[in-house]
């Protein structure tokens, strides 16, 4: 199953020159986590709000460009275990992703954990089957500015907070936005926390709300909990309807830890699904293709059959033939044929690109979409579509 469905063309995209003043306030205005920054159009890498709570400079002046974070850039044609593994190795919730070698969209980490509902291989996994996030316990009295540390470090969207060892109450990300930077002038802020926060001297002044007692932003009723014995999905979709990429886990009145969306992409990255296929090239090595090239065709060719594999649910064989056959100056154009063979079944696709690893992926979506008509009112053979 292929990324493709949730990746999403609405996203904020920023100049590496940009001032952190600017930043914050585009993102307050459209009420987004994170943005895509650019040098000469050129993608570098992400910024995320969370990181500049912690961010002690003149925001005015400043320039983003030193708190830029690489990442990884996903294909379209990802498959989702795939860009679980990434997501969850580049320790983000939002990476962009690509369409002909150009940035188009994004990835957000509760709409790949929602697709991932429909793997079969989910569907019977419980909440306990994951790793629990055992994190610092923060004390109803403790400083706003110990929480802010501790969401940075555990990538924590949601913390909770304790009275004499027993759990109190929570507080969130959206609770910090809201009143520790102003999220949005449409929520309940008072008019002398707006003109604070917005002025030149909220730099001087907002240390001195870090120094809050976290008791003063926590939220104390209807918290949203999970049980060790649920379900994954029943977890997943709590998180998706409200917003959150992670839970508190109780057994009864105890506090186990967090679960976290971070630790699901985890899983679901891990997964072994068996290898019911074969491969065979013929030609890697005649073409002239350079050593990272030819992994990359290894490597697009192995998903792509995993992906196969979940509408075949049978033994087949791949052959992936590939040519050389057209110059244009430096230019060289390639071929590719496949094959796919399985019980009392052949499929054949072949095209063409200036590019071979583009020319490649047209060819398994050519049969891919081949497969999708043949099995299309074929219960017999109990298919799962993408």
């Amino acid at each position: 199953m292929e990324i493709t469905s949730v990746v999403k063309e609405d996203f904020l995209t920023f100049s590496n020159e940009d001032t952190f003043s600017s930043v914050i306030g585009k993102m307050r205005k459209f009420e987004k986590k994170s943005g895509l920054v650019f040098r000469n159009n050129k993608y570098i890498g992400l910024i995320v709000k969370k990181k500049l709570l912690r961010t002690k400079i003149d925001t005015t002046e400043a320039k983003i460009n030193q708190f830029v974070q690489k990442t990884p850039i996903l294909n379209e044609h990802a498959d989702i275990i795939e860009a679980a593994y990434l997501m969850y190795l580049s320790n983000l919730d939002f990476l962009p992703v690509e369409r002909n070698k150009k940035i188009f969209g994004v990835l957000d980490a509760l709409d790949l954990v929602k697709l991932c509902l429909g793997l079969s291989e989910t569907k019977s996994l419980n909440v306990s089957d994951i790793k629990i996030i055992k994190s610092k316990k923060i004390n109803k009295d403790d400083f706003v500015s110990t929480v802010v540390d501790l969401m940075y470090k555990e990538r924590l969207d949601q913390v909770p907070i304790f009275e004499k060892g027993e759990l109190y109450g929570i507080i969130t990300y959206r609770d910090l936005m809201r009143k520790y930077l102003n999220w949005s002038p449409r929520r309940d802020i008072s008019a002398k926390f707006n003109k604070m926060a917005s002025s030149r001297s909220a730099e001087v002044d907002m240390p001195n709300l870090a120094n809050l007692p976290v008791s003063s932003f926590s939220t104390n009723d209807n918290l949203l909990t999970i049980g060790k014995g649920d379900k994954l999905n029943k977890a997943i979709e709590i998180m998706i309807k409200n917003g959150i990429s992670n839970l508190i886990l109780m057994d009864g009145n105890e506090f186990l830890g967090m679960l976290t969306v971070k630790n699901i992409l985890r899983k679901i990255g891990s997964l072994k699904i068996p290898k019911n296929f074969n491969i065979k090239f013929i030609g890697l090595n005649e073409v002239k293709l350079k050593p990272y090239q030819k992994y990359n065709i290894k490597k697009i060719t192995a998903n792509e059959a995993f992906k196969i594999q979940r509408q075949v649910h049978n033994e087949f064989f791949l052959n992936i033939h590939l040519k050389e056959y057209e110059k244009d100056g430096n230019r060289q154009k390639y071929s590719v044929n496949l094959r796919v063979e399985f019980p009392g079944q052949i499929i054949t696709s072949t095209q063409e690109d200036w590019d071979v690893e583009t020319a490649l992926r047209k060819t398994f979506n050519n049969a891919k979409n081949k497969l999708k008509k043949k099995f299309r009112g074929d219960s017999s053979w109990r298919k799962y579509y993408e």
